[in-house]
């Protein structure tokens, strides 16, 4: 099985269906930030699912109502509940959508409290294979493009409570991913509006997930 994984479009869809075919993936998940409501009508969206099954988090620039009605061709849908483990094609999958902030004022904001309750039901859940956040732990993978750390503590947290095998995330535009000793791995999957994608392939029992490029 192989899985793509795409972030950060920002109304760029155009992106994901190069992406697409390009790898000629089984599944296609996102981090989120599809484009705002502006950019991104519901017409254009159900494209996806009508070509194979999606399944995407979300982020601070995503079109909400029109994420929670799409559905893929089973009728399962596409927005990935809030701290659940769900399992799609034997792969078990975990999401945690927003950024951080202090305060729930938009409706994209979780807490520190949010996802460290959400960590903790995810981690009751069992063995998770991929994690998806729109935000990312703080000392991996979370260089911004000035070289600073923009991660954030309550997803390191996440990520530790949980050790998902991977670990995918967007939100800081710079593609890059980080190895542990233990094998797992955290990937920050860039712009796919600039080319960037992650790809997850499933052999056997045995897992590989790297970051990719496309031409555009």
């Amino acid at each position: 099985m192989r899985i793509l994984v795409i972030s950060d479009l920002h109304g760029d869809l155009a992106a994901a269906w190069e992406a697409l075919e390009h790898f000629q993936p089984d599944l296609l998940l996102s981090c989120g930030d599809w484009g705002d409501p502006e950019q991104v009508s519901e017409a254009d969206l159900a494209a996806f699912p009508a070509r194979l099954p999606v399944y995407t988090t979300f982020g601070n620039h995503d079109p909400f109502a029109a994420l929670a009605r799409w559905q893929n061709r089973d009728g399962s849908p596409v927005l990935l509940p809030q701290g659940e483990v769900c399992c799609i094609e034997g792969v078990r999958l975990a999401a945690i959508g927003g950024i951080w902030a202090k305060s729930h004022r938009q409706p994209y904001y979780v807490t520190d409290q949010d996802v460290a309750a959400m960590a903790a039901k995810i981690a009751a859940g069992g063995p998770l294979d991929l994690l998806l956040t729109h935000g990312c732990p703080v000392g991996l993978a979370d260089l911004t493009p000035r070289h600073t750390h923009g991660g954030q503590r309550c997803f390191l947290e996440a990520f530790q409570k949980i050790a998902p095998r991977v670990h995918l995330c967007g939100h800081l535009h710079v593609a890059q991913e980080r190895t542990l000793s233990d094998g797992r791995k955290v990937i920050d999957v860039g712009e796919t509006s600039r080319g960037s994608v992650a790809v997850v392939e499933l052999q056997g029992r045995e897992w590989h997930a790297r970051l990719d490029q496309f031409a555009r």
